[in-house]
């Protein structure tokens, strides 16, 4: 869908069409979903975050500016929340995994961005790199995290990343270089400990 079909939209949505916005949010429900679900981690609270999130969009989309693409504004809207979300989140608990290689770490990122579908082996093993590297990335600060998710495991340019943040592309470049550190340095921590994280406990 074009950036002038998704204002048509939008309009038609401030004229009181509540199809139209019905229109948008299945165009782009399925991004907010993804960025919302590597961030939190959480499928049940992440279909809970989309809603909300659309309805945040509905409320605010009179001060929409029709100038720019809906994309970063809706995406930015999904940002926000998530990085609410972070700082207000109890402590998890999660399952604890030991014997990880330094090869491994790559592993566990890449795996970030595909989810497991059925229970053989292979997926079953995804889904502990997964937990793994969702145990690292919740360690990360809230707005480190984001622009990570968004940058290394959703692959979006630098550009792209600033725009939803809200912020300059220098610092979003700068959160993405700071979250990648603090990885590596959970993940050395986290192999020193024998895959036990203590504070899950």
């Amino acid at each position: 869908m074009s950036d002038s079909a998704d204002s048509n939209l939008i309009q038609a949505s401030l004229e009181g069409d509540r199809n139209a916005f019905a229109v948008l949010v299945e165009r782009y429900q399925p991004a907010i979903f993804r960025t919302v679900r590597r961030t939190l981690g959480n499928t049940t609270e992440s279909e809970d975050a989309v809603q909300e999130i659309f309805i945040r969009a509905i409320v605010a989309l009179p001060k929409y500016d029709l100038r720019y693409p809906f994309a970063p504004w809706i995406l930015k809207i999904a940002s926000n929340y998530c990085i609410d979300q972070i700082r207000r989140r109890k402590t998890r608990k999660y399952k604890l995994w030991s014997d990880l290689s330094e090869t491994e770490e790559r592993k566990a990122i890449k795996n970030m961005s595909t989810q497991p579908h059925t229970q053989d082996s292979t997926q079953a093993d995804q889904g502990s790199y997964l937990e793994i590297a969702q145990l690292l990335l919740n360690r990360l600060k809230p707005k480190r995290r984001m622009a990570f998710v968004l940058r290394e495991i959703e692959g979006r340019e630098y550009e792209e990343v600033a725009a939803i943040l809200g912020v300059p592309e220098t610092t979003a470049r700068v959160r993405v270089w700071r979250a990648r550190n603090d990885l590596n340095t959970e993940f050395r921590k986290y192999l020193k400990k024998g895959g036990r994280d203590e504070k899950a406990l």
